[in-house]
């Protein structure tokens, strides 16, 4: 199919929106989402409400709401009702307060009361990211019961129908039946005998990085969400996992580096000066700690200038190795994967890597300095000053995200920045210090 904004003719184009009308919801999105919100609630506005709620459910959020901020109520409340619980909350969830008391008004009763009470849990959570749409029977019933239940659920896209939970009168959570048990059983026997009673779920409270571990540790398709009172709430499927890991992955990569972990390209510039400036004047206070650091040495870098070049080289190498162990941390805090056993080791392993690499960059920049400016003892004090460096730059990139962790900080906020400063004001001092000491003790050597 072309790109549409290939095709700026008339979009209420019978045949053309007949073809559109074929292809996947997914495709639609791709196609449309380059073009003004007004084309595209023409286009919309020829489509049928299903087709409509899917193609919307594949716009990234800041286009679908919007698209709920613009569109007729009437219209609206008739594709929330054919939207995914989740999908629809999760637009709903962004919407200026007077919008969405206007939409919730239109809404029937029961579509209402369901969005409200998924709007109540944080949208990182898994009451904010489940969806209410999946089987439930009885364990008093039996197979035939069951069978005939099953039949009654058209509204249950077959495609999400992994499996069937089990509740008792009062909606607990009892256990979960697959459904070839269920097809290949005798129509006599009872559903408690035939589920699985070991079920696993997940709180609605329970952060979303932990649902996120839960399908990576067990490969489920879907899990259940109960209340505090083992009720059963809804489901989070596999495919808003993949959302979940996504946006995970993008918030930590922000982070790292003192963003806030939600802007994207086409966020507004009044946001994304909001967000990074105050990150920016944080990064200059190290800057200024470093600058510091370089001052008292002033007099030293003023009788041997040839230390100036190294400075950056001594600093930006720690830096560079200080984040790959940093990365490393921080991914595996993410994924819940470090015990405190597994903490100690990973301190011991990277101080021993970080020795090592910094012996052998040390001799590489040692050898290199003196080759280049014929004096010995230069070379003696960058390798020294680079291996010390880069030992605290793989210690620092152990101990800052395992800090942070303890004291229930997101370990990748400005973990980056951090590790900066320590790199910068170490490898300063110590290379100066190095420096200033040789030429105290052996200006003979030095000059």
């Amino acid at each position: 199919m072309e790109k549409i904004d290939e095709l700026i003719i008339d979009v209420k184009d019978p045949q053309w929106i007949e073809s559109l009308k074929q292809c996947h919801p997914a495709d639609i999105a791709e196609q449309t989402r380059s073009i003004p919100v007004s084309k595209i609630r023409e286009v919309l506005r020829q489509l049928p409400d299903e087709l409509t709620a899917e193609v919307i459910a594949e716009y990234p959020i800041e286009m679908s709401v919007q698209l709920f901020e613009t569109m007729r109520l009437n219209r609206l409340s008739g594709i929330i009702g054919e939207m995914f619980t989740d999908d629809a909350a999760d637009v709903l969830g962004q919407l200026s307060a007077k919008r969405l008391n206007e939409i919730m008004g239109s809404l029937n009763p029961e579509d209402a009361a369901e969005m409200r009470s998924l709007l109540k849990y944080p949208e990182d959570s898994a009451g904010g990211t489940m969806q209410t749409e999946f089987i439930a029977l009885s364990e008093s019933l039996s197979v035939a019961e069951a069978t005939e239940k099953l039949r009654t659920h058209e509204e249950i896209n077959s495609e999400d129908l992994f499996y069937i939970y089990v509740i008792d009168e009062d909606g607990r959570l009892r256990g979960v039946l697959r459904v070839r048990d269920l097809l290949f059983s005798k129509a006599d026997r009872m559903i408690e005998e035939l589920m699985d009673r070991d079920v696993r779920c997940v709180s609605v409270h329970a952060d979303q990085e932990e649902v996120a571990t839960l399908f990576q540790r067990y490969h489920f398709n879907s899990i259940p969400v109960v209340d505090d009172f083992q009720r059963l709430q809804g489901i989070i499927l596999s495919d808003d996992v993949i959302e979940i890991v996504q946006e995970e992955a993008t918030e930590d990569m922000q982070r790292m580096v003192g963003l806030s972990g939600e802007e994207m390209l086409d966020t507004s510039w009044r946001t994304s000066v909001r967000n990074r400036l105050p990150w920016l004047c944080v990064n200059l206070a190290t800057a200024f700690a470093a600058g510091l650091v370089v001052s008292i040495f002033e007099e030293t870098i003023a009788q041997y200038a040839v230390l100036a070049i190294f400075l950056p080289i001594i600093a930006g190498q720690g830096g560079n190795a200080g984040t790959q162990t940093l990365t490393i941390l921080v991914r595996s805090l993410a994924l819940s994967e470090v015990s405190l056993q597994q903490q100690r080791a990973a301190l011991v392993k990277e101080v021993v890597v970080g020795l090592i690499n910094g012996i052998s960059i040390g001799l590489i920049v040692g050898l290199v300095s003196w080759v280049w400016k014929g004096n010995l003892s230069l070379g003696i004090i960058t390798c020294l000053a680079m291996a010390l460096n880069m030992l605290v730059a793989a210690v620092a990139g152990v101990l800052i995200p395992l800090g942070l962790k303890s004291l229930k900080i997101d370990p990748a906020l400005a973990s980056a920045i951090m590790l900066t400063t320590v790199t910068d004001v170490i490898g300063f001092f110590v290379f100066l210090g190095l420096a200033a000491l040789g030429m105290q003790f052996f200006p003979q050597y030095m000059l």
